[in-house]
């Protein structure tokens, strides 16, 4: 018997028992169903994830800290010995950057520029004629890419100049994002002692919040690195700790990344460049993506066993029909694959229908998921063609092997003892 001929008498033993055999590839199909909507997860997740990254840091940037803790996933509060450059960041006690620190970063062989990452709140957000509101006051990267609603992001954002969150339009009573652009918003910052400074700065873009910003449009306006200074050194005047800053970045004049963390390393400073957090993020997908996938698969075992059972009834109901093969001269090896191709062609419909219906729930959540979680124009649930094509061939092939026992059993009955079978 030709393969063909036994891939089509298969299907017609199939479709002789098209209940059961509908029951047996719908088990198959919820693991089926289970797999393919995490792969689309991790692989949606991983999409968004590299394009966060791009859209909001510089790949050839560096980020550094002085205190390996700072970047430790499982660090702790707890007592530090004395240090002078010791200093409370996100809720740990880390050696922080001087002044000192900072020259010597800067004085590296392939540094072009250092910004510290200041930390200024602001004592109040106001212009004329508007209430007083509290916010922090953050550095412009020219790498970040913010969505604006008014305005353009200049390259290089002047020392007058700020970008302002839409947020505060209606608070500082701005009609609309294009009303505020050009008109000056006063930023106050107060030193313990209780001196103030005020500046005033002109609103060159407007902000809205983006899915792929990680935290424009959420904190406060953003000036330039020189009026952050600014504000940063006269809040520091007469305070302890006061000109110390948690993390630096980097960027390097004719090098690339990892060629510049590693020269930064050597200085004794912790480094990470955006691959380092793409991979960290990622890290972290494929884990979550593990344990689902475990799960799945634990559903998939039971529904081979589902296979294997479906498989020697079918034996058993047609003992006499393998019998009579046998005495036509039909090989075992014939016999053995007309059963582990039923198996397959089981795998074939349970892995397709579970496909199938994740790609359809998924195309129907993904607009509420992302709606849900604020991720915009971006999708949750990824589908990619050749990794449902070798999912849908995995399945095929695992409950082909699971096909071989009750396969066997078929090509070891004697033809006459199966022909005297009632």
């Amino acid at each position: 018997m030709k393969l063909l001929d036994t891939v089509r008498r298969s299907g017609r033993n199939l479709k002789s028992a098209k209940t059961r055999t509908l029951l047996t590839a719908c088990a198959i199909a919820v693991g089926g169903f289970t797999l393919t909507l995490t792969l689309a997860a991790a692989t949606g997740a991983r999409h968004f994830t590299n394009r966060l990254v791009q859209a909001n840091f510089d790949p050839q940037a560096v980020f550094a800290a002085k205190d390996k803790a700072f970047f430790s996933n499982n660090a702790t509060p707890k007592p530090r010995e004395y240090s002078e450059d010791l200093n409370a960041a996100n809720g740990l006690l880390v050696k922080q950057f001087t002044p000192d620190d900072i020259k010597k970063v800067e004085h590296l062989p392939h540094v072009r520029q250092v910004i510290p990452n200041y930390t200024v709140t602001a004592q109040y957000i106001t212009r004329e004629g508007a209430k007083k509101y509290t916010g922090a006051v953050n550095v412009f990267d020219s790498a970040s890419k913010p969505e604006t609603k008014a305005g353009e992001v200049p390259a290089e954002l002047p020392a007058d100049a700020m970008l302002l969150p839409d947020d505060y339009l209606g608070l500082l009573g701005f009609k609309d994002a294009q009303d505020a652009i050009g008109k000056p918003v006063t930023i106050q910052v107060r030193q313990p002692t209780g001196k103030t400074l005020s500046k005033e700065y002109a609103v060159a873009a407007v902000t809205t919040k983006s899915s792929l910003s990680i935290d424009f449009n959420q904190t406060g306006p953003y000036i330039s690195l020189v009026a952050l200074k600014e504000l940063n050194d006269f809040i520091s005047t007469g305070v302890v700790n006061g000109n110390l800053v948690p993390t630096i970045t980097i960027r390097g004049d004719g090098v690339d990344a990892e060629t510049l963390k590693q020269e930064v390393t050597n200085a004794g400073f912790e480094a990470r460049t955006a691959k380092d957090l793409q991979s960290f993020i990622n890290q972290i997908i494929t884990v979550l993506q593990s344990v689902i996938i475990v799960f799945g698969l634990i559903t998939l075992v039971a529904s081979f066993f589902g296979v294997v059972n479906t498989q020697y009834i079918s034996v058993l109901e047609r003992t006499r029909e393998i019998g009579l093969m046998k005495a036509l001269g039909t090989s075992r090896g014939t016999v053995s694959g007309l059963f582990m191709i039923e198996a397959t062609w089981i795998g074939l419909l349970g892995a397709g229908l579970g496909a199938i219906v994740a790609v359809a729930v998924g195309m129907l959540l993904n607009p509420w998921i992302s709606q849900k979680l604020n991720f915009g124009a971006e999708r949750l649930l990824v589908f990619e063609p050749l990794q449902i094509a070798s999912l849908v061939i995995f399945l095929m092939a695992v409950t082909t092997i699971v096909g071989l026992l009750p396969a066997r059993k078929a090509a070891k009955l004697d033809p006459i003892e199966a022909l005297r079978t009632e």
